[in-house]
């Protein structure tokens, strides 16, 4: 066989080892992909049903606490695009908020970051609180689902700040309500104005019905 021909051939055969070995990679993107989706959604559906658990039984809940029946909580469908990743910027000496709560008295913190984050297409920002005792970090906030399919005095999130990282997950399918959501006889603090989103956030918990 002539050089240039075997070339040839050598070159056919390694362009189609090629092609296949792109399209197994591929396809294997796409299943561990899709595999990575399920278990995030199996992680946020256990929570969910943990604290449905913990609402129905648990000597804390403010339905046992209040002798108050509970059926279930409502929550918008499993979305991946409201998990978002923040950049922190820090605030030294932030400003200390007095926050109006549901029954009219005051809770004081202060301000220690604001989080940037795009999400929906639209960049965003939040204002992250510390209680003055500073035994918690606190993320309340409006969106414009507010009043409209979820609680009219705003939702909470938990976040994983420390007081150094420099980025954080900001993951909205595990969004809250307050206890004074569900019933009487609690005081929740209301989000500050600048924690308004300019957005839907259609993920989380919905009104209480």
């Amino acid at each position: 066989m002539k050089p240039v021909k075997l070339l040839m051939i050598t070159a056919v055969v390694a362009l189609v080892v090629i092609t296949a070995v792109s399209l197994y990679t591929s396809q294997q993107g796409v299943t561990s992909e899709t595999e990575t989706v399920e278990a995030y959604q199996a992680s946020v559906l256990q929570s969910r049903a943990e604290k449905h658990q913990f609402m129905k039984t648990d000597e804390e809940s403010p339905f046992v606490v209040q002798k108050e029946s509970f059926d279930s909580l409502n929550y918008f469908d499993i979305n991946p695009e409201f998990k978002v990743t923040a950049s922190v910027e820090k605030i030294e000496n932030g400003k200390v908020h007095q926050l109006q709560t549901s029954d009219d008295s005051v809770k004081v913190y202060q301000e220690v970051a604001i989080l940037h984050f795009d999400i929906l297409g639209s960049h965003e920002d939040l204002t992250l609180l510390q209680s003055a005792d500073r035994d918690h970090y606190f993320l309340p906030f409006y969106d414009e689902t507010s009043a409209v399919s979820t609680y009219g005095a705003g939702r909470y999130l938990e976040t994983e700040y420390d007081g150094s990282q420099s980025k954080i997950t900001l993951d909205f399918n595990y969004a809250y309500n307050p206890y004074c959501a569900y019933v009487k006889g609690y005081s929740c603090p209301v989000p500050p104005p600048q924690n308004q989103l300019s957005v839907a956030i259609t993920a989380g918990e919905k009104n209480f019905d």
